[in-house]
Order: C-alpha cells, then structure tokens, then sequence
C-alpha cells in the first residue's frame, strides 16, 4: 500500500514537471513569433507559431496567430508578382481571424487599400492602352498621340506605373513619326528632305517628373550626380532640361516670381513671351543666339527647358524646336 502511494506521487510529479517544461517551451515559441512579427518576418512568426501548436495542440491564440503570419507572408508574396487577387483573399483572412492579433489586422487593412489602388490604377491604364490601340487600327494618330501624351504624364506622376514608361513612350514616338510622315505634302517633302530624315527619341526623367523628346543622333552629355536633368546636343543646337525643387529658396513661391526673375535678367527685346497659371515661355535673341525658354512651376517641383541654337540657322531649326518645345511634358502641368 505505501509503495503504491509512493509510485502515485512519482507519476503525478512527472506529469507536472513534463507539463510544466511544456508550457514554458510554448511560451517562449510564442514570444519568438510575436518578436518575429514586429520585424515584420511573416514567415518565421508561422514557424514559431506552428510549432507552438505542437507544443499545445488546439490552442487557438496559436492556431489564430499562425494563420494570420501565414496569410501575411502568402499576401506579399503574391503582392510582388502582381497577382492582386490572390493577395486580397490572403488579407481579408488575416483581417477575419477572430482570435487574431490587432495589429496584424491593420496591417492587412493598410496593405490592402494599397494593393486596391495600385490595380484600379492599373486597370484604367491597361483600358486606356486598348482604347489607344483601337484608335490607331482606325488611323486616327492625332487623338491617339494626344491620349498617349496624357497617359506618359500620368506615368511620369506615379511610381506605381513605372513599368509601362516604356511601353507607352515607344508607342508614343512611333505615332508622331507616322504622324509627322503623313502630315506632309509631296512638294514640302522635296523641299524638305532634311527635316524629314530626322527622327526622334524620348528623355524622361523620373526624379522630377519631366520628359522631352530630341533628335536621336544629338549627344547626351553625362548625367550630373544629382539626376536633375540633361544637356543634349549637336554642334549648333543645344537643348538643356532640368527639375528642380519649388519652395527652398524662399517660401510661399509663384510662378510670377520666376517668372519676374527672368525678365529682370534679359537685357534684350523680347521676341515672344507667354504667362500661364502653370507654365511660362520667353523667347528672345541674344549676341546672334536664339534662346527659348519653357518653365514648368508645381507645388513641389518646377522643370525647365532651355533651347539655344544660332539666329542664322533659324529657318534650319525652327520646326525642329517646335516639335521638341511641343514634347516637353512636366508632371507640374
């Protein structure tokens, strides 16, 4: 009788020392994934959750936490490849979880009103895309040149869209090739062969928002280390684009500052000049050269375009500065 008493005790003692490393080994596995969460390490916050749940089968704040940490990493992991869809189902599992953690839940919701943004954005550009193709299989370049020009600022304005920049500034460029092509006359043709060899390619600049197309034989001078801007050129045109940030100098800037500010430095008649809520243009002679100067004034950023070439190569350059001046497309608008 009391070594069988003695025997009950040893059991009971075991079983609670056994139960006892148990509780503490889910404890700390739980602790480790709650760590791991803050670091934003969904992946291996689920290890440690899982295995907690082998340490206390059926344990619903480890059965909740895993799945939010699984659905988490399942979510961004399907974000990167752009299938939206998949990462919204993931992240309306996160926000469902009823025993799950809070503020994995805000954080599903914060990722998901991103992702919902990114595709609406997306849709509407691959909608414009194909109204744009439907009008270039009817032959109608102008109002698809137009439409491809609105589509490249607004890429220009959104990180987002950065992987249609291509895209959209090829079909761009093949457009106002064909439509430069089919604009002219046969008896201009002739007496323009020169200017219709030209062809043209597309500077963006994607720190300050800003894009304008040149000849594509004219040279790009190296780029400065701060990405502000190119000087392109040949031997007697010289086009200069840049950005700049609006508000540094001094505060509460207009674009009549700027626009004042120029005038005060030209010391010359000027030919032409324009002022608008958004956008500003001087053109003048100076010393035998002609300068045209386009400005863009934003909120937070301005760009500028500068084009100099010789007044006794007006007629040689004019339409080419046309077109360039007509390209030069700014996020600021």
């Amino acid at each position: 009788m009391k070594k069988t008493f003695i025997s009950a005790i040893v059991t009971l003692t075991s079983l609670f020392i056994l139960t006892s490393c148990s509780n503490n080994e889910y404890e700390k596995l739980m602790e480790k994934g709650l760590k791991s969460l803050g670091e934003k390490d969904y992946h291996q916050a689920a290890i440690y959750f899982e295995s907690a749940l082998h340490e206390k089968e059926g344990e619903k704040e480890a059965s909740s936490y895993f799945t939010q940490a699984n659905e988490m990493e399942t979510a961004i992991q399907a974000y990167k490849k752009k299938e939206f869809d998949e990462a919204i189902d993931s992240l309306d599992r996160v926000i469902d979880e009823k025993d799950g953690l809070q503020t994995l839940q805000t954080e599903a919701t914060t990722l998901k009103k991103q992702i919902l943004t990114e595709k609406e954005l997306i849709t509407s550009v691959e909608k414009k895309l194909i109204f744009i193709k439907e009008l270039l299989k009817k032959n109608n370049d102008s109002e698809a040149q137009e439409q491809l020009q609105l589509l490249q600022k607004e890429i220009n304005s959104n990180k987002l869209l950065a992987n249609y920049q291509s895209e959209v500034t090829k079909q761009l460029e093949q457009v106002q090739t064909d439509s430069n092509n089919s604009e002219e006359e046969p008896t201009k043709i002739e007496e323009n062969k020169e200017e219709q060899k030209i062809s043209y390619q597309t500077y963006t600049n994607g720190r300050f928002g800003f894009s304008v197309q040149h000849p594509s034989n004219f040279m790009i001078d190296p780029p400065p280390t701060n990405g502000d801007g190119a000087v392109i050129h040949n031997e007697e045109l010289e086009i200069t684009a840049f950005g700049s940030h609006t508000n540094v100098i001094s505060q509460n800037e207009t674009i009549d500052t700027y626009y004042k500010e120029d005038l005060q430095t030209i010391d010359t008649e000027i030919a032409y000049k324009k002022l608008t809520d958004k956008w500003y243009v001087l053109s003048y002679i100076e010393n035998g050269t002609i300068i045209y100067k386009k400005f863009f004034f934003g909120d937070e950023v301005s760009n500028t375009l500068i084009l100099t070439y010789p007044e006794s190569q007006k007629e040689k350059y004019d339409p080419v500065v046309t077109h360039i001046a007509k390209t030069f497309g700014s996020s600021a608008e």
